[in-house]
């Protein structure tokens, strides 16, 4: 008697931790895909993991943003130098507030920065 009250306690031990295990490993709405976001700024300073950027709106720093340099190869990084302007995209994994780039590109400083048509005429 007491060997099949010992095999159902363990049978129901066993399903409880696969239940457990199952709603643990469900995907939740937080676990959902990160929005992607994108920028602008001038680099501050530059390491192999990581990029400091200043975000510039009219020529003010509106924010300065630590970004994860993890996912982008090293071949790409070693163009970027401090005062380089680059465009940053990526996403901000909660509850962190570093932005994991997926991508980084220079842009060219001779690039003109105000449209053509902005320009007052010479």
């Amino acid at each position: 008697m007491r060997r099949g009250i010992r095999s159902v306690a363990l049978l129901a031990l066993g399903l409880g931790v696969v239940a457990v295990t199952t709603l643990l490993s469900a995907p939740t709405a937080e676990a959902q895909a990160e929005p992607i976001l994108s920028f602008e700024g001038r680099v501050t300073s530059v390491s192999p993991r990581e990029m400091l950027v200043a975000a510039e709106r009219g020529g003010v720093v509106v924010d300065v943003v630590m970004v994860d340099l993890a996912r982008i190869p090293q071949s790409e990084t070693r163009q970027i130098a401090q005062d380089d302007i680059v465009v940053v995209v990526g996403f901000i994994r909660r509850p962190g507030h570093k932005v994991i780039a997926t991508s980084v590109q220079p842009v060219s400083r001779w690039f003109p920065t105000t449209p053509a048509w902005l320009r007052p005429a010479p």
